[in-house]
């Protein structure tokens, strides 16, 4: 696997052993290094650093549920203000009462006024599954799905019933969701949050974003693994580069959230250019809806897949196309994608992909108005075809389309 780096650490298990030196000893041995025991505190910072790395500002409460303990972390902008440890975990054998007791003694979980609960762990995520099989929730994606007060405390009463089926629940977890239900019951009435939010993230996360990644990487985890995505799928070097260039007035009056999903959605432009062209939106659509990362949410990775979809299926009705990708976005949100992705769809046919082309053309935007400026030495490119292309473009973002070879 050519691993050239390697940072074990161990958590609260192993920190209240009264034998967790004697326990990791084997372990340093095979692995020719120490085992870094993390204090509480250190556990804290790690849990909520492989959080932010991919929800970056986050606000809230974060609660990683183990099979000993629970650790607790309050976020306000991405930054840690309280975190404690508590020695109930969804392998403990507790009563009610004392999770409370334990739970409300600490006093800011209360106070702290949070309004989403991200659930870090095993326990969180089979309540994520049993939410999405139950619901018919059209996106089979756990991290970063949001279950509402009241169905959060709906599943966890249905679990602590003694003739529970504990539907959706995988098998492997399902003789300890009781005692996780407990203790996810008690925090959400206690902290009075209005959502959780099902994170994929782990201590893991933190230890990476800690010990491997660079400051641009951290900043923001979705551009960076975009990047990545377009040097190892794209034709061409520095082609997304161009294409953002070319799209930059897209993004004149709009949020930086749209900014930001632009350059992500240029960087994967090119991601399937080497498959059967009947399938492409398809498989382009899938793999983004798919995509082993946790640095999106829901309705982001929607965005992104019906930008994808329209850039290689155009307008076509007659496409093969995932049914999830429509599910989760509004009238508006929809519009977005679709018109984003018609824009790179003209790109890539004028350019074939190429720098070199893409720089003939230059992009104005205004009220109305889609202006494409041409370089007069490429007239003969823009045939009927890219015409055709270039209008539906315009059409989609409420505008006129205007050519000058200039």
């Amino acid at each position: 696997m050519q691993v050239d780096s390697c940072y074990p650490v161990a958590t609260a298990a192993v920190r209240r052993a009264k034998n967790g030196e004697e326990f990791c000893h084997p372990a340093e041995i095979i692995l020719g290094q120490p085992i870094h025991i993390l204090s509480q505190q250190e556990e804290a910072a790690h849990v909520a650093r492989g959080l932010v790395l991919n929800v970056p500002e986050a606000n809230g409460l974060v609660a990683d549920l183990g099979g000993g303990s629970i650790e607790i972390v309050a976020l306000k902008d991405g930054v840690v203000m309280h975190s404690v440890s508590l020695n109930h975990g969804h392998l403990s054998n507790a009563e009610e009462g004392e999770i409370i007791n334990a739970i409300r003694g600490v006093g800011w979980i209360e106070s702290f006024g949070a309004k989403q609960l991200f659930g870090v762990g095993g326990s969180f995520r089979a309540l994520g599954s049993a939410f999405i099989e139950r619901e018919n929730y059209p996106l089979p994606v756990l991290h970063g799905l949001k279950i509402n007060r009241d169905s959060a405390l709906m599943l966890c009463n249905d679990f602590l019933r003694p003739s529970s089926p504990l539907a959706g629940v995988p098998l492997a977890r399902r003789a300890t969701m009781p005692m996780a239900a407990k203790i996810i019951r008690a925090l959400v009435n206690i902290s009075a949050v209005r959502r959780v939010v099902v994170s994929g993230t782990s201590i893991r996360d933190g230890v990476i974003a800690i010990n491997e990644l660079s400051d641009t990487q951290r900043a923001d985890f979705l551009v960076a693994i975009s990047k990545e995505i377009s040097a190892a799928s794209g034709r061409f070097a520095g082609f997304a580069n161009e294409l953002m260039e070319f799209l930059h007035p897209l993004k004149n009056g709009r949020e930086p959230q749209f900014a930001r999903l632009l350059d992500v959605a240029c960087n994967l432009a090119d991601m399937c250019w080497h498959e059967h062209s009947d399938m492409r939106g398809d498989l382009a659509a899938r793999r983004v809806l798919g995509l082993p990362v946790n640095c999106m949410t829901h309705k982001e990775r929607t965005w992104l897949a019906m930008s994808l979809y329209h850039r290689y299926a155009g307008l076509k009705q007659n496409k093969p196309h995932p049914q999830e990708m429509q599910s989760l976005l509004g009238p508006k949100l929809q519009a977005e994608a679709i018109s984003v992705g018609l824009a790179l769809r003209f790109a890539l046919i004028f350019s074939a992909g190429t720098c070199e082309q893409l720089k003939n053309i230059r992009l104005e935007c205004q009220p109305g108005v889609m202006r494409l400026h041409i370089k007069p030495g490429v007239r003969g490119l823009f045939d009927l075809n890219c015409q055709r292309r270039f209008s539906d473009f315009a059409a989609s973002a409420m505008c006129n389309p205007e050519i000058l070879f200039c």
